[in-house]
């Protein structure tokens, strides 16, 4: 499966667990910005539709344990972030995930600014059990 060298993990019931975690800038009707720093473990996230971002991972994984998503905006706004389809799991394909940033339910753009971030937790388990 994931084929990087792993810093010492947290202790846990999982076989191999593997945490990913991720920021981008979202830029309105255009695809996100983002450092590689900030995205260590994704080849790519990019605006698919309104509101709606493609996350595309360097690696493959057996089995996603846990999704968060936590949305930081300058203005007060009532957003929610919500995880769609996830891809690729248990195969030799890089995992992909949809991310939604909701307002009710509608997907919506979050505007560019340098205080308007989206950060990402991935937790998998690489185990073979």
């Amino acid at each position: 499966m994931s084929q990087r060298t792993w810093q010492e993990s947290p202790k846990s019931l999982s076989r191999k667990p593997r945490i990913l975690n991720l920021r981008f800038f979202p830029q309105g009707a255009s695809s996100p910005t983002y450092s590689a720093q900030d995205t260590k473990g994704a080849a790519s996230i990019n605006l698919s539709a309104t509101g709606t971002w493609l996350i595309t991972l360097q690696d493959s994984y057996k089995r996603l344990l846990s999704a968060q998503a936590t949305i930081q905006v300058s203005a007060a706004t009532d957003l929610v972030p919500q995880f769609g389809d996830v891809t690729g799991l248990g195969t030799s394909s890089p995992v992909t995930l949809i991310l939604r940033a909701n307002a009710g339910a509608t997907p919506t753009n979050i505007a560019a600014n340098a205080n308007n971030s989206i950060t990402v937790t991935l937790i998998f388990d690489d185990g073979d059990s």
